[in-house]
């Protein structure tokens, strides 16, 4: 064929098509999707692939993903004036804070006249904490006759940050569970109790554990007989009431980061009913008299510009200073 017959035929060709369709446009160039490269035509001497265009949602590839961030909370010890005195004279700036009260593992931990039971999910999240039963050995019976368990708990933030901490025979007395928790940032208070008499438990508990959720460690724990009723944290002060029938109630204001003793209050009933009992108390009902010692010290919480402790009929207020 020659050369002139060749260009002859290529422009019949090129009005033949645009007769039909209009004088061909360049295609258009394929859109970007985020995260994803658009496809590149092969070379002219390549086999010709038609691209894959992407379908749905933008689809990205993970190539990392950084641990979650865990900031270090601060253990130093604070110089803290008295928080709270005895009173019913309320602090208008001060707004609702419920206390914290979240039993665990009880069951399984705690002493029981038919002995222990499982009942609980092996881990439970509560405050943004993590505990898990690591262990649940029989620890022989308690002084009132009842069999139990020698527990022990891991502790971690929930998300993921931070190492584990094990909470052993050293923070975990026989018979005893965990009662509350409460957390700030990656600082957490455990309160580790038993239900009765202190006489009954000769190697202790009803105290407070403070784990550093980054470093993975106990911080300090308080003295026995110290909680048993709840936690109620109050900026840099950690309100911890104790109190059981015929025994002391106090409640302990503690400083948050060393675990300081701040306050020592006794728990006198001064509001009949309290919430607690509310629903089960009538005009005329019997309120324990003011200074009786008798009841529990539980539920601690702001409330009311007042901070109220619950006992077995009424209630202890204090007011702030």
């Amino acid at each position: 064929m020659s050369g002139s017959f060749r260009a002859k035929f290529a422009q019949a060709l090129v009005v033949l098509v645009a007769g039909c369709g209009g004088t061909p446009s360049a295609p258009a160039a394929p859109l970007s999707t985020p995260g994803i490269a658009a496809p590149v035509s092969p070379p002219h001497d390549e086999p010709h692939l038609p691209p894959v265009a992407p379908t749905g949602a933008a689809r990205t590839q993970t190539i990392a993903v950084a641990p979650p961030a865990c900031s270090a909370a601060d253990w130093s010890p604070h110089p803290l004036a008295p928080l709270l005195r005895p009173g019913k004279t309320p602090t208008s700036s001060q707004t609702e804070h419920p206390g914290a009260t979240e039993h665990a593992f009880e069951s399984e931990c705690t002493d029981s006249p038919n002995g222990p039971t499982w009942d609980s999910p092996n881990s439970v999240v509560i405050d943004g904490v993590e505990l898990q039963l690591s262990n649940a050995a029989p620890a022989g019976v308690s002084r009132r006759g009842w069999p139990g368990n020698q527990c022990a708990f891991d502790v971690r933030a929930a998300d993921g940050s931070g190492r584990a901490t094990r909470l052993g025979p050293t923070e975990v007395p026989p018979f005893t569970t965990v009662s509350a928790v409460v957390r700030s940032g990656s600082a957490a208070w455990i309160s580790l109790s038993f239900n009765g008499y202190a006489a009954e438990f000769p190697r202790g508990g009803n105290r407070v554990v403070a784990v550093d959720l980054c470093d993975g460690r106990v911080v300090w724990k308080t003295k026995d007989s110290t909680s048993n009723g709840g936690l109620l944290l109050l900026g840099d002060y950690l309100v911890s009431p104790y109190g059981f029938t015929n025994e002391p109630r106090h409640v302990f204001v503690l400083d948050a980061h060393s675990g300081n003793v701040v306050q020592r209050l006794p728990v006198i009933e001064n509001i009949c009913p309290s919430t607690r009992w509310a629903p089960n108390w009538h005009e005329g009902d019997r309120c324990d008299a003011p200074g009786q010692t008798v009841g529990a010290a539980t539920n601690p919480r702001v409330e009311g510009g007042l901070v109220l402790v619950d006992t077995n009929t009424g209630s202890s207020s204090f007011e702030f200073r």
